[in-house]
């Protein structure tokens, strides 16, 4: 049977929609992202770009934002201190005990202001330039520490006792911190004599 030009006009046209509706199908579905996710591999080299190794050469002023303001800041100690203001490790000699608190550290980490609290300053750190006989005549009269009968301790003359040998300088000297010695140091001495009395054998004594 013959089929008319009309006819045949009409299938062609049928057709094409066809394969232009099939073709938008296409191009509206899902397509693969441009940036996939990274594989294991990807997410590997991206972590141990993140390690962080610490040396006497590193940067503390990386992490240690409040350290390094506090020597612009006249409320702190360490003002007095401007001229180490780039070389840390002239007081933070520690480098065995500061090796210790930086493994775990990363470069991503979130706490820019990090305090240090598991090393600590030698007394050679502070002798070095302040001489213990000079700061101790300076201070004859200070009352800072003072209990509460009344007896006054010189804080840089300690009476020697096996207890007073783990007080240092920087027990009482913060020098990154705007609480001075006046307000630390008697905390640091209530700390063992917690009735507020510096004289021993006054409060357990066997009957």
């Amino acid at each position: 049977m013959a089929f008319s030009p009309v006819s045949a006009l009409r299938r062609t046209v049928a057709i094409t929609v066809c394969f232009i509706f099939l073709f938008t199908i296409a191009g509206c579905s899902p397509q693969p992202s441009e940036t996939a996710k990274p594989n294991a591999a990807d997410a590997e080299r991206e972590t141990t770009s993140l390690e962080f190794t610490w040396s006497d050469a590193s940067d503390c002023s990386t992490c240690h934002e409040n350290a390094i303001a506090s020597f612009d800041d006249t409320a702190c100690t360490a003002s007095s201190h401007a001229d180490q203001k780039a070389d840390c490790f002239s007081c933070h000699a520690d480098t065995e005990g500061l090796s210790e608190a930086h493994k775990k550290v990363t470069l991503d980490s979130t706490k820019k202001k990090a305090t240090l609290k598991k090393t600590s300053i030698a007394n050679d750190a502070c002798i070095s330039c302040h001489d213990k006989r000079e700061l101790a005549d300076t201070t004859v009269q200070c009352t800072v520490l003072t209990d509460k009968n009344g007896l006054v301790i010189n804080p840089h003359a300690l009476p020697e006792h096996e207890d007073h040998e783990s007080i240092t300088c920087s027990s009482c000297h913060k020098i990154h911190a705007a609480d001075g010695p006046d307000e630390i140091a008697p905390k640091v001495c209530r700390n063992c004599h917690h009735a507020d009395v510096y004289e021993c054998n006054t409060c357990h004594v066997e009957k």
